[in-house]
């Protein structure tokens, strides 16, 4: 183990309040923290793993640390013992009653025997650490004609998580509504005991941005989207404003998150070509979700910074050679500080979760001169204590 330093509702809802936006206090020296970074080496194991992860989570309590990632080439969930340094794997049915399909969006642990999935075919699937399916939750019966789910995990796009709420037991995920002009995003809780109705939690449009649905913003048209017990907790890649719903009282808030390392808005896309998309992706910085660190009471926001398109260079070249920067957040969301990360390091495609603690992130970036071993390798990313 190494550590290196770095100083670095129906109509409840509409009754939502705003208290308005938290500013910063700007006249105080910049935040800069130190961090400090675990990194992980798994031994080479029967698993076929991956190198990283684009769908992953956590679970940890009293005696297990658990990261468990999506493995496409497997149709697998490979489980990653944090403490023990040992990896498995959940084998997923490709067909049968506890069939999952390939295209997997979604992934909350409950529980090592409860793990809930969404996956292609607009179902939310509790299976069990064999692969078993448990339940399966129909979310096409509630959808309107107009609405599409948004549960989510595209480093182009957004981050919207899926979310068990143990107790109301119920799920939570997002929905994108097309019957709005702008297109609008709220939140739906589906009660599992089938007693009560679903209940949806509007979200408020960008306070920055008129509009990020249409073609201004390329592939950045959607929301990114967390859930944090009785909290709902949103923001958009195109800017760096953190939004908060409570879903106890209806309070909303806003918080200001500026960088100071990038631009905080994204510059509009010149054409709705998709070559102009990505290379607006490549030029621009991208706001990633907040993640809860429970241990800390902290919240983690991730978000890439922009560079100058030379289309000479591939494209996926052009990516990993961006910087990745971490800003931390008091449990108020007043910012702690703002950190950039080891370049030419970790996988941007959206390679990283959050954790008890810190933030994970998968070692594996195509320009990385000093990783050479093709083993599974994550760092741990910490505020370093006093």
């Amino acid at each position: 183990m190494k550590y290196r330093a770095f100083i670095i509702l129906p109509v409840f809802l509409f009754l939502i309040s705003c208290s308005g936006t938290k500013k910063q206090n700007t006249d105080e020296p910049a935040n800069v923290m130190e961090l400090k970074t675990e990194d992980i080496l798994f031994p080479a194991s029967e698993v076929l793993n991956l190198k990283s992860y684009y769908l992953s989570a956590t679970f940890q309590n009293d005696s297990l640390n658990l990261l468990y990632g999506y493995n496409y080439k497997s149709h697998a969930l490979d489980c990653m013992d944090l403490n023990r340094r040992q990896l498995s794997q959940i084998p997923l049915s490709r067909e049968g009653e506890s069939a999952v399909m390939r295209d997997m969006y979604g992934l909350y642990i409950q529980a090592p025997d409860s793990i809930w999935l969404y996956d292609g075919s607009q179902r939310i699937l509790l299976i069990n650490s064999r692969g078993k399916l448990l339940k399966a939750v129909d979310l096409r019966q509630e959808l309107k004609e107009s609405e599409e789910v948004l549960i989510n995990t595209n480093h182009a796009m957004s981050t919207a998580h899926l979310f068990y709420d143990r107790k109301h037991n119920s799920l939570l995920y997002g929905i994108k509504d097309y019957s709005t002009s702008p297109i609008s995003f709220r939140v739906r809780e589906t009660f599992l005991d089938g007693t009560a109705a679903s209940i949806n939690y509007p979200l408020q449009p960008s306070v920055v941005v008129t509009n990020v649905t249409g073609r201004d913003y390329g592939n950045m048209t959607d929301v990114n989207i967390t859930f944090v017990e009785d909290k709902i907790i949103y923001n958009y890649p195109v800017e760096s404003h953190v939004y908060i719903v409570n879903r106890t009282n209806g309070k909303q808030e806003v918080v200001e998150a500026d960088s100071r390392f990038t631009k905080n808005e994204v510059e509009k896309c010149e054409s709705g070509n998709y070559d102009q998309w990505e290379r607006h992706n490549i030029e621009n910085p991208h706001f990633y979700d907040v993640m809860y660190l429970p241990q800390q009471k902290m919240y983690a926001r991730l978000h890439l910074g922009g560079i100058e398109f030379d289309d000479t260079v591939d494209r996926s070249k052009l990516m990993d050679n961006r910087d990745l920067y971490l800003t931390l957040f008091a449990e108020d969301f007043t910012v702690i500080g703002e950190e950039k990360l080891s370049p030419h390091r970790y996988n941007y495609f959206t390679g990283w979760t959050g954790t008890g603690d810190g933030v994970i992130l998968f070692v594996d970036n195509s320009l990385d001169e000093n990783e050479k071993t093709e083993e599974l390798a994550i760092d741990i990313v910490r505020l370093k204590a006093d």
